[in-house]
Parts: C-alpha cells; sequence; structure tokens
C-alpha cells in the first residue's frame, strides 16, 4: 500500500488517534463523518474534511491548547478510506477498482495491469467530474526522473488511457536502441535523446530514415544531426545509425 505523508488530504471514511498526554491522559479513535467532521469529546465538531494531514495536526493541537492546560495532543492517522475508480481506454484489465485513498495514476495502473500494447505512455488522463485534471506522461518518470506522480485519486475519478501516438525505432549505434513513442510536436532529435544519444563508435554520415512508403522500404539519408530536428516524424518510422568497426 501507498505511504502517505503530511500532505495527504483527508476527506470521509479516514479515522483519526488522538492521544491526549499531561493532566489528562486518553486515546480517542476520531472517524470522519460524512460532513466532513470529526468530534472531539468536550470540544465539539470540526470540519477537518478537505484539509492536510498536517494542517489539521495543528489545528487540533491548537483547540487542545486552547481549552485544556498541561495536556500535550498526538495525532495519527491509523486507518485509510477506500476510493473506487474507473480504468479505461488501454489498458490491460479496465474496469472499476477499489483502492487505498492515498493512490495515485501509478497505483491505479498497476492494478489494472498496465498499459496495453496500443496503449499511449504519454498522454494518460485523469478525468474527474468529467473534465480532465491532469494529464500525465509516464517519461517524465521513466527517462526524466521526475518525481511527482500526478494528484491523490478521489472516488468516482476515471483513468483514460489513450492510444499510442507516433511509435518510432531508433537502431545501430547509439546508447539505447528501441522503440520510442512520440508526442506530434517532437522530432528525431528528441528520439534520438530517449536512444540516451549517439555512441561512440557512431558515424554521423550513415544517418537515415527507414519508412514505409507504398508497400516497400524507402530510405531517406540525411546530412548531419541537426537534420533530424527539421525532418518530419511518421509513426513506424526508422532512425538508423550505422557504427565504425571498433575492431579497425
Amino acid at each position: 500500500e501507498p505511504n502517505f505523508d503530511s500532505s495527504y488530504v483527508l476527506d470521509f471514511g479516514d479515522t483519526l488517534e488522538l492521544q491526549l498526554i499531561g493532566q489528562k491522559n486518553s486515546i480517542e479513535n476520531l472517524l470522519i463523518k460524512r460532513d466532513g467532521s470529526i468530534n472531539i469529546p468536550e470540544i465539539g465538531k470540526i470540519f477537518v474534511s478537505g484539509l492536510t494531514l498536517d494542517t489539521v495536526n495543528k489545528l487540533i493541537k491548537a483547540k487542545i491548547s486552547t481549552s485544556f492546560i498541561g495536556i500535550e495532543a498526538f495525532i495519527t492517522l491509523v486507518n485509510i478510506r477506500d476510493i473506487q475508480v474507473l480504468i479505461t481506454g488501454n489498458a490491460f484489465n479496465p474496469g472499476i477498482y477499489t483502492l487505498n485513498g492515498n493512490s495515485n495514476v501509478l497505483h491505479a495502473l498497476s492494478m489494472a495491469g498496465g498499459i496495453d500494447a496500443n496503449g499511449s505512455y504519454r498522454a494518460i488522463d485523469l478525468i474527474r467530474e468529467d473534465k480532465v485534471i491532469d494529464s500525465i506522461d509516464l517519461y517524465d518518470i521513466f527517462i526524466y526522473g521526475k518525481s511527482g506522480f500526478g494528484e491523490r485519486l478521489r472516488s468516482g475519478d476515471v483513468i483514460l488511457v489513450r492510444p499510442y501516438l507516433k511509435l518510432v525505432n531508433i537502431s545501430g549505434a547509439v546508447k539505447r536502441p528501441g522503440r520510442f513513442e512520440l508526442k506530434n510536436d517532437e522530432t528525431f532529435l528528441d528520439l534520438l535523446e530517449y536512444g540516451n544519444g549517439l555512441a561512440d563508435n557512431a558515424n554521423l554520415s550513415t544517418l537515415r530514415i527507414e519508412r514505409a512508403q507504398d508497400e516497400s522500404i524507402v530510405y531517406i539519408k540525411l546530412k548531419d544531426v541537426d537534420d533530424l530536428a527539421n525532418f518530419e516524424v511518421l509513426s513506424s518510422d526508422k532512425l538508423n545509425i550505422r557504427g565504425f568497426d571498433r575492431r579497425t
């Protein structure tokens, strides 16, 4: 299960534990009710739904300090609500899933078996109340190592995995040959970056694009690396860069 932190947003179904230590010692479990409130004995109702765990922690401590003398409060989140989300589009196992209330899009996709062969890793939409509130590009995470995983999910959210955009191959004298998905505004230069750049033995005079055209393969020779940024990319293109023989 995903770990929660102080930025976790509380809602109906979460349970807090309030421990009082000092002139009065007690432990209370406080369930967040449908109206978004908790009820603290001798203090009353406090609305916490929609607030972060850190904010609620400070709010409760402030209430305790003004209501009692010589008592310290400790607040812990002891139970996390369940949510239901719909995963649709090009996921391996689309459907409705029950998840931990601290889950994000990556957690949901893993429950659905990931993205199928026709799905996009670059265009995964989080839809809430019929509006796209976030669109996730997994290359930001897998290739560039960015830590943002999108918003935490809420009950009723829809995760739409769209079809892939342009699948393009890079082969030959590059550090990471393979097939990558390019967005419509990306070029062969971006493809080269996803391939981790040129290998040490790359022969730049052999730059060429292999393209399926009229039931045959045509070979388009490029002058230099700068041409990679100016040449239109079509899905199923292949960028090939030959290498010098390392033995010579």
